[in-house]
Protein backbone atom coordinates (compact mmCIF):
# COMPACT_ATOMS: atom_id res chain seq x y z
CA UNK A 1 0.00 0.00 0.00
CA UNK A 2 1.35 3.26 -1.25
CA UNK A 3 1.30 5.93 2.34
CA UNK A 4 0.25 9.36 1.95
CA UNK A 5 3.24 11.11 2.70
CA UNK A 6 2.33 14.04 5.36
CA UNK A 7 4.36 17.20 7.36
CA UNK A 8 3.22 18.92 10.38
CA UNK A 9 4.39 22.17 11.11
CA UNK A 10 3.54 22.19 14.92
CA UNK A 11 4.69 24.49 17.77
CA UNK A 12 4.71 21.27 20.81
CA UNK A 13 2.53 21.87 22.52
CA UNK A 14 0.41 19.31 24.26
CA UNK A 15 -2.50 19.42 21.26
CA UNK A 16 0.61 19.17 19.20
CA UNK A 17 1.26 16.41 20.68
CA UNK A 18 -1.63 14.10 20.15
CA UNK A 19 -1.93 15.22 16.92
CA UNK A 20 1.70 13.75 15.76
CA UNK A 21 0.65 10.57 17.73
CA UNK A 22 -2.72 10.04 15.71
CA UNK A 23 -0.88 10.83 12.24
CA UNK A 24 1.64 8.29 13.68
CA UNK A 25 -0.58 5.29 14.27
CA UNK A 26 -2.65 5.52 11.20
CA UNK A 27 -0.96 3.36 8.58
CA UNK A 28 -1.75 5.09 5.41
CA UNK A 29 -0.04 8.28 6.95
CA UNK A 30 3.83 8.73 6.39
CA UNK A 31 4.90 11.22 8.55
CA UNK A 32 7.68 12.56 6.63
CA UNK A 33 8.96 15.32 8.89
CA UNK A 34 8.11 17.50 11.72
CA UNK A 35 9.11 21.24 11.59
CA UNK A 36 8.83 23.43 14.68
CA UNK A 37 7.71 27.06 15.14
CA UNK A 38 7.62 29.52 17.61
CA UNK A 39 4.20 29.38 19.17
CA UNK A 40 2.55 27.85 22.25
CA UNK A 41 5.93 27.75 24.29
CA UNK A 42 9.09 29.55 23.19
CA UNK A 43 11.23 27.91 20.12
CA UNK A 44 13.76 26.38 22.36
CA UNK A 45 11.07 23.99 23.64
CA UNK A 46 8.76 23.61 20.61
CA UNK A 47 12.26 22.19 19.16
CA UNK A 48 13.41 20.01 21.81
CA UNK A 49 9.89 18.88 22.17
CA UNK A 50 9.77 17.45 18.04
CA UNK A 51 12.55 15.98 18.32
CA UNK A 52 12.22 14.05 21.93
CA UNK A 53 8.13 13.15 20.19
CA UNK A 54 10.26 11.56 17.27
CA UNK A 55 11.73 8.94 19.70
CA UNK A 56 9.05 8.76 21.99
CA UNK A 57 6.53 7.35 19.04
CA UNK A 58 9.64 5.59 17.64
CA UNK A 59 9.71 7.43 14.23
CA UNK A 60 13.21 7.27 13.03
CA UNK A 61 12.46 7.97 9.48
CA UNK A 62 10.71 11.56 10.22
CA UNK A 63 12.96 14.09 9.44
CA UNK A 64 12.96 17.57 12.21
CA UNK A 65 13.59 20.46 10.80
CA UNK A 66 13.81 24.18 12.99
CA UNK A 67 11.85 26.72 11.49
CA UNK A 68 10.95 30.70 12.79
CA UNK A 69 11.71 32.06 15.77
CA UNK A 70 9.82 35.09 15.63
CA UNK A 71 6.82 36.30 13.73
CA UNK A 72 7.55 38.08 9.81
CA UNK A 73 6.78 41.37 11.66
CA UNK A 74 4.77 41.88 15.32
CA UNK A 75 6.65 41.44 18.53
CA UNK A 76 5.88 37.97 20.36
CA UNK A 77 7.71 35.78 22.82
CA UNK A 78 5.74 33.05 25.13
CA UNK A 79 7.51 32.67 28.19
CA UNK A 80 5.25 30.15 29.73
CA UNK A 81 1.93 28.68 29.15
CA UNK A 82 -0.55 27.61 31.37
CA UNK A 83 -2.23 25.29 28.95
CA UNK A 84 0.75 23.38 27.95
CA UNK A 85 2.23 23.05 31.09
CA UNK A 86 6.03 23.30 31.99
CA UNK A 87 8.38 22.79 28.95
CA UNK A 88 5.14 22.69 26.72
CA UNK A 89 3.67 19.08 27.16
CA UNK A 90 2.26 19.31 30.63
CA UNK A 91 5.76 18.66 33.14
CA UNK A 92 6.42 15.41 31.11
CA UNK A 93 10.24 14.94 31.38
CA UNK A 94 11.91 13.03 28.02
CA UNK A 95 15.07 11.31 27.71
CA UNK A 96 17.28 13.65 25.94
CA UNK A 97 17.02 12.89 22.43
CA UNK A 98 19.92 10.88 20.21
CA UNK A 99 19.12 12.02 16.96
CA UNK A 100 20.03 15.49 15.51
CA UNK A 101 17.25 17.76 13.66
CA UNK A 102 18.27 18.44 9.61
CA UNK A 103 20.92 21.08 9.34
CA UNK A 104 18.25 22.60 6.31
CA UNK A 105 15.83 25.13 7.37
CA UNK A 106 12.22 23.49 7.82
CA UNK A 107 10.81 26.06 5.09
CA UNK A 108 13.67 24.14 2.87
CA UNK A 109 12.65 20.36 4.58
CA UNK A 110 8.66 21.29 3.92
CA UNK A 111 9.58 22.62 -0.44
CA UNK A 112 12.06 19.86 -1.01
CA UNK A 113 9.87 17.38 0.15
CA UNK A 114 6.87 18.64 -1.53
CA UNK A 115 8.83 18.53 -4.60
CA UNK A 116 10.32 15.24 -3.86
CA UNK A 117 6.18 13.69 -3.69
CA UNK A 118 5.19 15.29 -6.11
CA UNK A 119 1.81 16.82 -5.22
CA UNK A 120 1.04 13.92 -3.22
CA UNK A 121 1.95 15.64 0.35
CA UNK A 122 -0.27 16.79 2.94
CA UNK A 123 0.82 19.62 4.94
CA UNK A 124 -0.71 20.26 8.18
CA UNK A 125 0.07 23.70 9.64
CA UNK A 126 -0.97 23.47 13.88
CA UNK A 127 0.97 26.74 14.93
CA UNK A 128 1.61 29.89 14.01
CA UNK A 129 1.80 30.13 9.95
CA UNK A 130 5.63 32.01 10.08
CA UNK A 131 7.23 28.74 8.52
CA UNK A 132 4.49 28.35 5.68
CA UNK A 133 4.60 32.19 4.78
CA UNK A 134 8.57 31.91 4.95
CA UNK A 135 8.31 28.82 2.85
CA UNK A 136 5.86 30.54 0.34
CA UNK A 137 7.88 33.82 -0.11
CA UNK A 138 11.02 31.14 -0.90
CA UNK A 139 9.28 29.06 -3.20
CA UNK A 140 6.52 31.15 -4.87
CA UNK A 141 5.38 27.25 -6.58
CA UNK A 142 4.78 25.23 -3.24
CA UNK A 143 0.99 25.52 -3.93
CA UNK A 144 1.63 22.99 -7.09
CA UNK A 145 3.38 20.78 -5.01
CA UNK A 146 1.04 20.18 -2.12
CA UNK A 147 -1.84 18.03 -2.59
CA UNK A 148 -3.90 19.61 0.13
CA UNK A 149 -2.81 22.05 3.34
CA UNK A 150 -5.19 21.82 6.61
CA UNK A 151 -4.48 24.32 9.59
CA UNK A 152 -5.58 24.22 13.17
CA UNK A 153 -6.01 27.84 13.61
CA UNK A 154 -8.92 30.74 12.95
CA UNK A 155 -12.52 30.07 13.34
CA UNK A 156 -15.82 31.73 13.75
CA UNK A 157 -14.82 33.12 16.86
CA UNK A 158 -11.53 33.36 19.02
CA UNK A 159 -9.69 32.71 22.16
CA UNK A 160 -7.22 35.55 22.79
CA UNK A 161 -8.49 37.98 25.49
CA UNK A 162 -6.67 40.98 24.35
CA UNK A 163 -8.55 41.13 21.23
CA UNK A 164 -11.91 40.60 23.25
CA UNK A 165 -11.82 36.80 21.81
CA UNK A 166 -12.50 37.98 18.53
CA UNK A 167 -8.78 36.11 17.65
CA UNK A 168 -7.40 32.32 17.94
CA UNK A 169 -4.25 31.92 18.76
CA UNK A 170 -2.51 30.85 15.96
CA UNK A 171 -3.43 33.47 14.14
CA UNK A 172 -3.21 35.98 16.15
CA UNK A 173 0.51 35.40 17.07
CA UNK A 174 1.54 35.69 13.75
CA UNK A 175 -1.30 37.52 11.91
CA UNK A 176 0.76 38.54 8.79
CA UNK A 177 2.24 35.40 7.98
CA UNK A 178 -1.54 34.43 7.88
CA UNK A 179 -2.74 36.48 5.67
CA UNK A 180 0.05 35.96 3.12
CA UNK A 181 -1.04 32.26 3.75
CA UNK A 182 -4.66 32.44 3.05
CA UNK A 183 -3.84 34.62 -0.05
CA UNK A 184 -1.62 31.82 -1.92
CA UNK A 185 -2.58 28.83 -0.76
CA UNK A 186 -5.64 27.11 -0.56
CA UNK A 187 -6.56 26.56 2.91
CA UNK A 188 -8.54 24.24 4.86
CA UNK A 189 -9.28 25.60 8.62
CA UNK A 190 -10.13 24.08 11.14
CA UNK A 191 -11.13 26.61 13.39
CA UNK A 192 -12.34 26.97 17.01
CA UNK A 193 -16.15 26.47 16.14
CA UNK A 194 -14.84 23.54 14.95
CA UNK A 195 -12.15 22.18 17.70
CA UNK A 196 -14.90 23.43 20.65
CA UNK A 197 -17.21 21.54 19.05
CA UNK A 198 -15.39 18.28 19.15
CA UNK A 199 -14.76 18.53 22.72
CA UNK A 200 -13.51 15.53 25.04
CA UNK A 201 -15.52 14.58 28.17
CA UNK A 202 -13.87 13.65 31.41
CA UNK A 203 -14.89 9.92 31.28
CA UNK A 204 -13.09 9.61 27.81
CA UNK A 205 -9.80 11.12 29.27
CA UNK A 206 -10.59 8.17 32.26
CA UNK A 207 -10.49 5.48 29.20
CA UNK A 208 -7.34 6.94 27.58
CA UNK A 209 -5.61 6.65 30.92
CA UNK A 210 -6.85 3.33 31.45
CA UNK A 211 -5.89 2.07 28.31
CA UNK A 212 -2.92 3.63 28.32
CA UNK A 213 -1.66 2.60 31.74
CA UNK A 214 -1.40 -1.05 30.20
CA UNK A 215 1.06 -0.29 27.73
CA UNK A 216 4.77 -1.10 28.39
CA UNK A 217 6.51 1.26 26.04
CA UNK A 218 7.85 4.91 25.98
CA UNK A 219 4.52 5.89 23.83
CA UNK A 220 2.14 4.50 25.96
CA UNK A 221 3.86 6.06 29.45
CA UNK A 222 3.42 9.42 27.42
CA UNK A 223 0.21 9.34 26.49
CA UNK A 224 -0.77 8.29 29.82
CA UNK A 225 0.93 11.32 31.19
CA UNK A 226 0.03 13.30 28.37
CA UNK A 227 -3.87 12.53 29.39
CA UNK A 228 -3.33 12.23 33.19
CA UNK A 229 -2.26 16.51 32.49
CA UNK A 230 -5.36 17.14 29.81
CA UNK A 231 -7.71 15.91 32.61
CA UNK A 232 -6.70 17.63 35.60
CA UNK A 233 -5.84 20.78 33.77
CA UNK A 234 -9.22 21.00 32.54
CA UNK A 235 -11.82 19.22 34.76
CA UNK A 236 -9.33 19.95 37.97
CA UNK A 237 -9.71 23.22 37.86
CA UNK A 238 -13.72 23.34 37.05
CA UNK A 239 -14.28 23.10 33.27
CA UNK A 240 -16.48 20.69 32.02
CA UNK A 241 -14.28 19.04 28.97
CA UNK A 242 -11.01 19.67 27.28
CA UNK A 243 -10.52 20.95 23.61
CA UNK A 244 -7.61 18.74 21.91
CA UNK A 245 -7.34 21.12 19.00
CA UNK A 246 -4.60 19.91 16.83
CA UNK A 247 -5.54 16.29 16.80
CA UNK A 248 -8.83 17.00 15.19
CA UNK A 249 -7.62 18.71 12.28
CA UNK A 250 -5.76 15.28 11.62
CA UNK A 251 -8.12 13.09 12.38
CA UNK A 252 -10.31 14.92 9.73
CA UNK A 253 -7.75 13.61 7.06
CA UNK A 254 -8.31 9.87 8.75
CA UNK A 255 -11.62 10.08 8.03
CA UNK A 256 -13.14 12.74 6.29
CA UNK A 257 -16.78 12.10 8.05
CA UNK A 258 -15.31 13.56 11.07
CA UNK A 259 -15.40 17.25 9.61
CA UNK A 260 -17.62 18.98 7.00
CA UNK A 261 -16.18 21.51 5.32
CA UNK A 262 -17.67 24.82 3.60
CA UNK A 263 -16.06 27.67 1.35
CA UNK A 264 -16.26 31.07 2.71
CA UNK A 265 -14.49 34.34 2.23
CA UNK A 266 -12.26 35.12 4.85
CA UNK A 267 -10.30 38.06 5.31
CA UNK A 268 -7.33 38.02 8.23
CA UNK A 269 -7.06 41.25 10.15
CA UNK A 270 -3.18 42.29 10.02
CA UNK A 271 -3.43 45.53 11.00
CA UNK A 272 -3.01 46.74 14.84
CA UNK A 273 -6.25 47.14 15.64
CA UNK A 274 -8.28 45.63 18.91
CA UNK A 275 -9.62 42.87 16.48
CA UNK A 276 -5.78 41.87 15.03
CA UNK A 277 -5.45 38.44 14.34
CA UNK A 278 -9.26 37.73 13.67
CA UNK A 279 -10.14 35.29 10.73
CA UNK A 280 -13.19 37.35 9.79
CA UNK A 281 -15.92 35.02 8.05
CA UNK A 282 -18.52 36.18 5.55
CA UNK A 283 -20.68 33.47 6.33
CA UNK A 284 -23.77 35.54 4.97
CA UNK A 285 -21.93 36.16 1.46
CA UNK A 286 -22.88 40.09 1.76
CA UNK A 287 -19.09 41.17 0.80
CA UNK A 288 -19.63 40.38 -2.82
CA UNK A 289 -16.14 38.30 -2.84
CA UNK A 290 -15.55 34.65 -3.92
CA UNK A 291 -15.26 32.18 -0.93
CA UNK A 292 -11.23 31.72 -0.84
CA UNK A 293 -11.26 29.26 2.49
CA UNK A 294 -12.72 25.61 3.23
CA UNK A 295 -13.71 26.34 6.85
CA UNK A 296 -14.42 23.47 9.01
CA UNK A 297 -18.28 23.78 10.17
CA UNK A 298 -19.58 20.03 11.23
CA UNK A 299 -18.33 17.69 13.47
CA UNK A 300 -18.80 14.51 14.52
CA UNK A 301 -17.48 14.14 18.07
CA UNK A 302 -18.24 10.91 18.96
CA UNK A 303 -16.04 9.76 16.08
CA UNK A 304 -13.32 12.23 16.61
CA UNK A 305 -13.60 10.63 20.55
CA UNK A 306 -13.31 6.94 19.58
CA UNK A 307 -10.27 7.72 17.31
CA UNK A 308 -8.64 9.10 20.12
CA UNK A 309 -9.10 5.81 22.34
CA UNK A 310 -8.75 3.44 19.41
CA UNK A 311 -5.51 5.94 19.14
CA UNK A 312 -4.22 5.24 22.63
CA UNK A 313 -5.02 1.37 22.45
CA UNK A 314 -2.88 1.44 19.29
CA UNK A 315 0.47 2.81 21.40
CA UNK A 316 -0.80 0.86 24.46
CA UNK A 317 -0.62 -2.59 22.67
CA UNK A 318 2.30 -2.52 20.70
Amino acid sequence: MRKIPIIIDCDPGVDDSYAIALANSHPEFELVALTAVEGNVPAVLTRYNCLCLRETFEMENTKVAYGATVPLVRQYFREISVTHGEGGVGGIQFEAPTKEPEQKEAWDVIYEEAVKHNGELVLFAVGPLTNIATCLRKYPDLPKYLKKFVIMGGGTFGNVSATGETAEFNIWVDPHAAKEVFEKLEVYMVGLNATHAAAVEEKDFDEMIEVTSKGTNKASDFLNKLSKFSKENSFGRGEDNNVIHDALAVAGEIDPEILNYKKYYIHVEDREVKNVGQTIVDLEGTSGKEPNCWIAMDVDQPKFVQMMKDMCKYYAEK
